[in-house]
């Protein structure tokens, strides 16, 4: 072999292998959290945490941009592989002539091996390793690739790094929408950032702009008259903030994927008319001492959330309200909007009729005394319209009837991650805000009641409806391995099948993967009572064995037919006196929409489910505070429907009633329950299939009148041929007192027939305090004594006289209005009540007092 060759070949082993070892050029610093909408737009972003807006890589470049760029740094970057030697050659000429660097020669290629590095000073031995990294880049890297690094890690002057960034900063748009003119400013901004960029050295900039123009015209890129139009153009300003459209949603996925840049589903359109209602409405509710409010919308058919108004966004001036933080993660107590689910859950497995009575009287329990809002009573009140109506007293009775360690698990199936203590620790209380939730998971809960119901309707076999809100769609960052954006997304078909349950005799339960972004967010307290259960007014059907091998009790799913009535009920509910008239005019959509209040008045909810969409509001304070007046009807339905007719409805139709799963059936036309034979009025009514099981009417007794049919008799006093057996409605005495003051048409039942003996044995009267076995805390006076408590009894007969008895000792009678004051001191006590026709009931209690 000649010595030449030799020498050839020893030179070029000897650069590939100083190729080989030279350094790769990579990028380790911190990136930009980078939210987009679902069309791209940007709704916000987080500054990296070395202080650059530095976006995350662009999946690919304008073209102009592209175009720019080559011609101005690097003509030749398509051919060489990363160092042009006829450039670097005249570099260094020039170098030389000058005695001082004044030209550079890098490709490209060589300017991200450059970055990679620092961006130190330029040197000799510093040009020497940035040839062999571009070569080495150019050997393992495509073009494209190459192009992609520089674009997003060259400076653009200030704090801002990379094309996207820089685009956003000076020209407030996408780099998908950038001029020529735009273009060519970006394109020649990295050559000397930190001298010439946007409000600084303009005319500079504009030369260097133009000139760039001028080339593009002299290779044929551009005609001469696109030139002359983009120079006509003016510079691009001082930089720009960033948009700010989601600014707690942006927080939100800085928190659970820093770095990334975020595809949401929210729709950018709705998400500005959102978030402009919240803080309209917000700064009413400002003069009332409310200072807090989000909303959010859910499509159904799909899950994804559409809007995201976590806070309201108006100036904090004081600085103390707390609207930076994210409300629709945050745990606040729920009020009263759990109590569709409970009324689904009872339809579902068959033990409640949609409309059957439910007592609506005093209630007391151990630590735990129910109200209705307005402090009324109806006696009993048809389940639906105590849902439409929100009536707290039979909301417990019929938490009841279903258990709450059945209900608490039922919430667990659907996805609430906030009940996290025993049934035992939230007791009764838990269907009237003794727990906390969350509005992401709330509103996800929603949205899947109207799935279920909507894929049934349509007949689609839909495995994944019950799931949380979805609200990524996708998310890219170079500087992670991965991105864990299954916190915002639907579960998959294995996840959904390892958190399903299998229940005795029922459909699987509907679940779903427990999972959302865990932030902190201020907890406010709630009143969360253990009380115990009375169960007196408490008319269960049997039902299907429902525990687990393990002895753990579980609920059967909500279905189709349980849904649509839940819906049917909550359509009935009043709206508010903004939407007085609405059923008026053709164009007001249907809502089926539920409110609630928690326990001193420190949350507002009110959310409305249509066909389509799924919409949550909220009002409050993110401390805690309680305000007077706050509540679902006055602070927060308001908004609710001016953001529902914002929405755009795919059709105008309502939910049909399912074909499967529901029934006709005779209910009884007084109590509602299955028609029994002494139920003289009947009517037709669409049920549950699973409520043929449910128990038939036992209001109704057959009742002995005599031949004028204006009092009763028996066979001891009346001859039975003569008598006229009559079916009556006839509630336990506690109902009947308060329920015939809401219904005159209701008929107590006749009196006796003089000389005829009551051997019927139906109560005329009852206790309504204390309850049964009850133990009472009585308080002591300023003397030492302890003070009274206050029995109450309902007798049938509004004249009855009631002779009261404490401990066999006669303390009194009463006529009318049957309460009596009386002491008692520590210990057990029977208080005995003795109506003037001889019936006797007593009650026993513990009183308690204060040492």
């Amino acid at each position: 072999m000649r010595p030449v060759v030799k020498i050839i070949i020893g030179i070029a082993a000897t650069v590939i292998l100083c190729i080989l070892v030279a350094p790769m050029p990579s990028f380790h610093t911190p990136l930009s959290t980078v939210l987009e909408a679902s069309d791209g737009t940007l709704l916000g972003a987080r500054v990296a945490a070395d202080g650059q807006w530095r976006f995350p890589p662009p999946d690919s470049l304008p073209e102009k941009y592209v175009t720019c760029v080559i011609n101005y740094e690097d003509r030749y970057f398509r051919w060489h592989p990363g160092v042009n030697p006829v450039a670097v050659v005249k570099a260094l000429l020039d170098n030389i002539r000058a005695g001082e660097t004044v030209r550079g020669g890098s490709t490209i290629t060589m300017q991200v091996a450059r970055l990679a590095r620092g961006n130190p000073d330029r040197t000799y031995s510093g040009k020497i390793i940035e040839m062999l990294s571009a070569m080495k880049l150019e050997l393992f890297r495509s073009k494209r690739t190459i192009l992609h690094l520089y674009a997003a890690n060259a400076p653009f002057g200030g704090n801002t790094v990379g094309i996207e960034a820089a685009a956003w900063r000076y020209t407030g748009r996408s780099t998908a929408d950038l001029s020529w003119a735009e273009a060519a400013t970006l394109a020649v901004l990295p050559n000397a950032p930190s001298l010439i960029y946007p409000g600084r050295n303009t005319q500079r900039l504009r030369d260097k702009r133009d000139r760039l123009l001028q080339l593009l015209v002299a290779r044929n890129v551009i005609d001469s008259l696109t030139c002359s139009l983009a120079m006509s153009e003016a510079l691009p300003g001082a930089p720009r903030p960033m948009p700010s459209l989601a600014p707690h949603l942006t927080d939100r996925m800085m928190l659970a994927a820093p770095g990334s840049m975020v595809k949401s589903t929210v729709d950018p359109m709705l998400q500005k008319e959102v978030t402009a209602l919240v803080n309209s409405h917000q700064a009413v509710l400002e003069g009332n001492g409310i200072h807090n409010a989000a909303a959010m919308v859910v499509d159904v058919a799909s899950g994804r959330v559409l809007a995201y108004a976590g806070n309201s966004t108006l100036p904090d001036s004081a600085g103390r309200h707390g609207r930076e933080v994210d409300m629709i993660p945050a745990p606040r107590s729920t009020g009263s909007i759990m109590k569709p689910f409970l009324y689904a859950a009872l339809l579902s497995s068959g033990e409640m009729l949609p409309n059957a009575l439910i007592p609506d009287i005093p209630t007391r329990f151990q630590g735990f005394r129910p109200e209705n809002s307005d402090f009324s009573y109806s006696g009993a009140v048809p389940a639906g319209d105590a849902l439409a109506r929100s009536l707290n007293i039979p909301a417990v009775r019929m938490l009841q009837m279903l258990d709450e360690e059945r209900f608490l698990n039922l919430l667990h199936s659907m996805g609430f991650t906030t009940f996290d203590n025993p049934a035992s620790h939230y007791g009764l209380s838990l269907i009237l805000g003794g727990g906390e939730a969350s509005m992401w998971e709330l509103a996800g809960a929603y949205a899947s009641m109207a799935r279920v119901l909507h894929n049934s309707l349509e007949g689609i076999a839909a495995p994944h409806d019950w799931h949380m809100p979805v609200l990524v769609q996708s998310a890219v960052s170079s500087r992670q391995p991965a991105l864990h954006s299954r916190q915002f997304e639907a579960p998959t078909q294995q996840e959904e099948a390892q958190s399903r349950h299998n229940v005795s005799g029922q459909q699987s339960a509907l679940s779903s993967p427990q999972s959302s972004v865990s932030s902190w967010q201020p907890s406010v307290g709630t009143p969360q009572s253990a009380v115990g259960s009375e169960r007196s007014h408490d008319r269960k059907a049997p039902s299907p064995d429902r525990k687990t091998e393990t002895g753990t009790s579980l609920t059967p799913p909500l279905t189709p037919p349980a849904i649509w009535l839940t819906y049917e009920a909550l359509r009935r509910v009043n709206r508010p006196e903004t939407e007085t008239g609405w059923q008026y005019f053709g164009s007001a959509p249907e809502v089926a929409w539920k409110t609630g209040t928690s326990f001193g008045y420190r949350d507002a909810w009110a959310i409305g489910t249509t066909p389509d969409y799924v919409v949550a509001v909220w009002t409050g304070n993110a401390d805690g505070e309680g305000r007077p007046g706050l509540s679902g009807i006055t602070s927060s339905a308001p908004l609710l429907f001016d953001i529902i007719r914002l929405l755009q409805p795919s059709s105008s139709h309502w939910f049909s009633r399912p074909g499967e799963g529901m029934t006709l059936t005779e209910v009884c036309a007084s109590s509602g329950y299955r028609a029994g034979p002494l139920c003289e009025e009947k009517r037709q009514e669409w049920v549950p299939e699973t409520g043929l099981r449910s128990e038939s009417c036992s209001y109704h007794l057959s009742v002995a009148l005599d031949a004028t049919e204006k009092y009763r008799v028996s066979t001891a006093c009346y001859s039975p041929s003569e008598m006229v057996i009559c079916p009556w409605f006839v509630l336990p005495p506690a109902m009947e007192y308060y329920y015939r003051m809401r219904n005159p048409s209701y008929h107590t039942l006749p009196p006796f027939l003089k000389g005829c003996a009551d051997d019927t044995k139906v109560p005329s009267m009852e206790f309504i305090y204390p309850p049964r076995d009850a133990r009472i805390f009585i308080p002591r006076s300023l003397g030492g004594e302890m003070m009274s408590i206050l029995p109450e009894i309902a007798h049938r007969r509004k004249n009855a006289v009631i002779y009261w008895h404490l401990d066999d000792s006669y303390i009194g009678m009463t006529r009318h209005i049957h309460q009596t004051e009386i002491r008692a001191g520590e210990g057990d006590h029977i208080i005995t009540a003795i109506d003037d026709e001889g019936m006797t009931i007593a009650r026993r209690f513990y009183c308690i007092g204060t040492p």
